[in-house]
């Protein structure tokens, strides 16, 4: 069965600062701030990542025609044993050779059951090749006799009597039809070599109705609109765990249009490409048009991991595109549907360049071209409307970038000429200014030239500084301004040690700061909490992105690019913290 790939507001500014919201959805209170370990790979099987998938079809005793076309497959016995059905589908693993397996799953996705009590099926490694189109009941392939690799699972849904599954179309991963089989043993034999890879066969009682099965197929488009199998997220999916000591790195890259997630530290990882992909499209069940107003997604300019916080456990990804105007937070590691999106506008209107998430499922948003930073809240995004307002919309020339700080709780921002830290109020979303710090001026140019801020993040490991980016290099913050800090002298000559509270408050004096500190137009900078690695994009003029990624560690710098013309923006550590 070929698999199917699908292809793919001006906002006004009306309220003042402390203006609080209206409808919006329960809010817990503000979480502490935290550092997490990193997050694994995980991998899922689609037309553009690192796992593909190749081919599915069913067989039955009753014909010999090409099954491969349709939007289901079937296992199991529909009349008590006349009928019998099995299925068949294999993945191509191969980028995988040699990877260290933490764990797989088979996601699938139940549409029917012959019974809600929940029947066993089975999963077993098929041992000898085969065409989806040809393969038949006479000529199937044989499978493993070796017990310790094959998988089986008891459930059952998508029966109207007693048990009927309940598609999301919105947020797919939460759909009640989907299970999943271990599948790891077979997994780790296929990757290692000792096992040759030519697919799995799904089977189940074939003398009794009770044990029959409909899944969806990896022929979504097939299906009608409205039925579960029109979702990609409910293809038959192989979810691998791998490589599990090592850190995810996700980039904005406007080469791809899309944002890519590597295996940070394999050192072939550009090489190989990116694990996974994603884009808020119909194959990532975003089919809302209104959320892509402004255009068509550029490949983003911001992607942060953050806890779920009030849209459930877990974790999120939270994506802003300058391009179409789209911000999402989107579940992971599914990476399907979203939580809550909203339109901004797209670059021409209000090019944004920064979003982040609260814990109370409120989004800030920095928008550079209209010098805005807006708040909109839960209820906003969770039901959005093309023209919804924000409940907080304050003017930050040249806004860039916003970061939430549990400790305030506080919401920092930085624009052309300032560090801004306002007062957040949890719920309402209004924010009340405290401090505007000016950022150092490009001397080196004149002593009125702007830094032109552009990225801010946290240390980790150190709740007093933030990571500043700007147009005249990178700098650390340091909140309390209560001890000296050196200010060691580097290829950009920024910050000029003349400069206001330069030694206090701007901050050189952290690790590798002559390897970090060595351009101009610093675009973004983020830390891997575990080994301290800095991975960071300076841009090349006069693009304003960059063909590669640098990653800093001591005094090493190393660089990494993948696919044709890339043009990364935003490189981030997906750790799910403050």
């Amino acid at each position: 069965m070929t698999p199917h790939l699908l292809l793919a507001v001006a906002l006004v500014a009306a309220t003042a600062v402390t203006r609080t919201g209206g409808d919006r959805a329960p809010t817990p209170a503000p979480v502490a701030a935290t550092t997490t370990s990193t997050e694994s790979p995980l991998v899922q099987s689609g037309p553009q990542n690192l796992v593909t998938r190749v081919q599915d079809t069913f067989i039955s005793n009753v014909n010999n025609t090409d099954n491969s076309r349709g939007a289901f497959l079937h296992i199991g016995t529909p009349d008590n044993g006349t009928t019998k059905y099995r299925s068949l589908m294999q993945f191509d693993l191969s980028k995988l050779a040699g990877a260290s397996i933490e764990s797989a799953s088979l996601r699938l996705y139940n549409s029917y059951t012959g019974s809600c009590d929940g029947w066993w099926m089975y999963a077993t490694p098929i041992t000898a090749k085969w065409n989806q189109t040809t393969v038949t009941w006479a000529n199937q392939p044989a499978v493993s006799s070796n017990t310790s690799l094959q998988a089986a699972a008891k459930f059952g849904i998508g029966n109207a009597n007693g048990c009927q599954d309940h598609p999301n179309f919105v947020d797919p991963s939460t759909s009640d039809g989907l299970n999943r089989l271990d599948v790891t043993a077979m997994v780790r034999a296929w990757v290692s070599g000792d096992l040759a890879n030519n697919g799995i066969r799904l089977s189940a009682g074939e003398s009794e109705t009770k044990a029959y099965k409909d899944f969806c197929s990896m022929n979504p488009g097939t299906q009608a609109a409205a039925g579960p199998c029109s979702i990609a997220y409910h293809i038959p999916t192989l979810e691998i765990r791998f490589n599990s000591t090592r850190p995810v790195l996700a980039t904005t890259n406007g080469g791809s249009k899309h944002i890519e997630l590597y295996d940070g530290s394999d050192a072939n990882a550009f090489a190989k490409g990116p694990f996974q992909r994603w884009a808020p499209d119909t194959y990532h069940s975003i089919t809302d048009s209104s959320l892509l107003a402004g255009g068509a997604f550029g490949g983003g300019v911001d992607v942060k991991l953050r806890p779920a916080g009030l849209y459930g456990s877990g974790q999120v990804m939270v994506v802003a595109d300058n391009s179409s105007g789209f911000v999402g937070v989107i579940p992971y590691p599914a990476l399907a549907g979203r939580k809550w999106a909203i339109n901004v506008g797209g670059s021409g209107l209000s090019n944004i360049h920064g979003a982040e998430l609260m814990p109370d499922g409120n989004v800030a948003v920095a928008l550079a071209r209209s010098g805005r930073l807006q708040v909109f809240t839960a209820a906003q995004g969770v039901n959005w409307t093309a023209g919804t307002k924000p409940v907080v919309d304050v003017e930050l020339p040249g806004a860039h970038q916003v970061l939430y700080d549990p400790a305030g709780p506080w919401l920092w921002a930085i624009g052309n000429t300032e560090l801004v830290k306002y007062r957040y109020t949890a719920g309402t979303g209004a924010i009340e200014q405290d401090t505007a710090y000016p950022l150092p001026p490009q001397t080196t140019f004149s002593a009125t030239t702007p830094a032109y801020g552009h990225d801010l993040n946290s240390v980790p490991g150190d709740p007093d500084r933030l990571w500043v980016t700007t147009n005249g290099g990178v700098v650390q913050f340091s909140k309390s301004a209560t001890a000296s800090c050196g200010v060691t002298g580097t290829a950009t000559q920024w910050p000029d040690p003349a400069s206001a509270e330069v030694g206090s408050r701007w901050c050189g004096d952290y690790p590798g700061v002559g390897s970090i500190n060595a351009n101009r137009l610093a675009k973004s900078v983020d830390t891997e909490p575990g080994s301290g690695r800095v991975a960071m994009i300076w841009a090349d003029e006069p693009e304003g992105t960059s063909t590669k990624v640098t990653f800093v560690s001591g005094a090493t710098q190393t660089t990494g690019s993948s696919g044709t013309g890339p043009s990364y923006y935003k490189a981030r550590w997906l750790v799910a913290a403050y």
